[in-house]
């Protein structure tokens, strides 16, 4: 990758012969060519390989290199699990305050969610 890459904000911007098969798949980010999980589309970019011409659309990391997207909040199920797993009274079937409370949010949730 080189230096003009890096501040790439566009396909237009890439140097299409510097681009690996990953990154031209669509597997890599064309920027910084780390595997993509979460990505974006950054244009298409004009490959010439001897006699062959290709236009491919290459894509980057979503929302910025470097950058994890923040974990979406916990569902009232999520919470829910969560605490019984590390409760050993959740575990062994004995009432539990804060479980009961947190399976509570969990039948009010989908009662909010069926009307």
């Amino acid at each position: 990758m080189t230096a003009h890459q890096h501040l790439a904000a566009t396909a237009t911007d890439l140097d299409p012969a510097t681009l690996t098969h990953e990154q031209l798949q669509g597997w890599a980010c064309a920027l910084c060519g780390a595997h993509l999980t979460v990505d974006r589309p950054l244009g298409t970019v004009t490959v010439d390989r001897g006699t062959t011409r290709a236009t491919v659309e290459v894509w980057a990391c979503a929302p910025a290199c470097g950058v994890c997207p923040a974990p979406p909040e916990p569902t009232a199920w999520g919470r829910f699990l969560d605490h019984a797993v590390a409760c050993v009274d959740c575990r062994n079937g004995r009432r539990c305050a804060t479980g009961h409370t947190l399976h509570g949010e969990v039948r009010d949730a989908l009662a909010g969610g069926a009307q």
